[in-house]
């Protein structure tokens, strides 16, 4: 069997991917999808425990011929013992043959992807420029101010609500020298979001969602990088617009029975649509196999293009 190079996290560092460029291949992947040009089965999931997973996501990108599989696993448990909680494995592969090019570090791919995602949502989806505000600071929320601050949407103040002031505080700190923003650290997420135009939550809340309608100012678009897991019932009931990246995986959560844009086709289309004066709209921006894909390629490329694959 020939030797496959593996691709870390310092490795696709070196590919010198910026925030833009990931993004626009994000973005033409994502068209791809929405105009049936893309295949992306619904993943499966394998549960060792409740709250852990091993799920494999999966695409191919005809046209480019190349496909992937990005193997996701998340154990909160192993914490206690000192091990990582989540892991991932991307393989990329010749479409046509099947040949596998390289392995990446697949959460290196799919924590950036998943920010960049947030960002394009904010792209077809925003109002007009305001206040930003994220709940959840964490590991992906600095590539969704990364990507929000490229699309020029990030403004000259965001404010981050977390759990614990001690960790908020700190990510405020990195935001401001990283970006050179006014970052504000709250712990009470509806002082955080009052007024905010772009609401972005990416936590891992396990208990009952909290997020309530008359929190939110109209006009304003709620990105939800973790699915419905703040949003109350009362809010999904009275939001205006609700977008998502997979109608299928949705469902998964219970909503089935209202109109659901897609964002794929949003894209696919070319055209923004962004929420009203007098609106609330909520994006589902969960994982997406084709823009893993569409991410992972544009790394092989150029770090091929700059002869920086280490042969293994």
């Amino acid at each position: 069997m020939k030797h496959i190079p593996f691709l870390d996290g310092a490795a696709l560092e070196r590919a010198g991917v910026t925030p833009v460029e990931a993004m626009a291949a994000i973005e033409r992947g994502l068209a791809a999808l929405g105009r049936g040009a893309a295949q992306q089965p619904h993943p499966t999931a394998l549960s060792p425990e409740p709250g852990a997973f091993f799920q494999p996501l999966t695409a191919a990108l005809p046209e480019s011929n190349l496909a992937c599989v990005n193997w996701l696993t998340f154990h909160p448990g192993n914490a206690a013992s000192g091990r990582p909680h989540s892991g991932g494995l991307l393989i990329l592969n010749d479409f046509k043959t099947g040949e596998p090019l390289c392995l990446m570090d697949g959460l290196w791919v799919s924590h950036r992807r998943t920010g960049y995602i947030a960002g394009l949502g904010a792209k077809y989806l925003a109002g007009p420029p305001g206040d930003v505000a994220l709940i959840g600071p964490g590991a992906i929320s600095d590539f969704a101010l990364d990507a929000l601050a490229a699309l020029g949407r990030l403004g000259s103040r965001v404010r981050i609500c977390g759990r614990r002031e001690d960790s908020t505080r700190a990510f405020c700190a990195a935001a401001r020298a990283r970006l050179g923003v006014e970052a504000l650290a709250f712990t009470d997420a509806r002082a955080a979001i009052a007024g905010a135009n772009i609401i972005v939550t990416a936590t891992s809340h396990a208990g009952a969602p909290f997020l309530e309608r008359a929190w939110v100012a109209e006009g304003a678009l709620i990105v939800m990088i973790d699915r419905l897991r703040l949003i109350t019932p009362a809010l999904l009931a009275r939001a205006d617009r609700l977008v998502t990246n997979s109608r299928e995986s949705l469902a998964s959560w219970g909503v089935k029975e209202r109109n659901v844009e897609s964002f794929p086709e949003l894209v696919a289309g070319g055209r923004a649509r962004p929420v009203g004066s007098g609106e609330i709209a909520l994006y589902d921006a969960g994982g997406l196999a084709v823009a893993d894909l569409a991410y992972a390629a544009l790394l092989w490329q150029r770090l091929n293009e700059r002869n920086a694959v280490q042969p293994p």
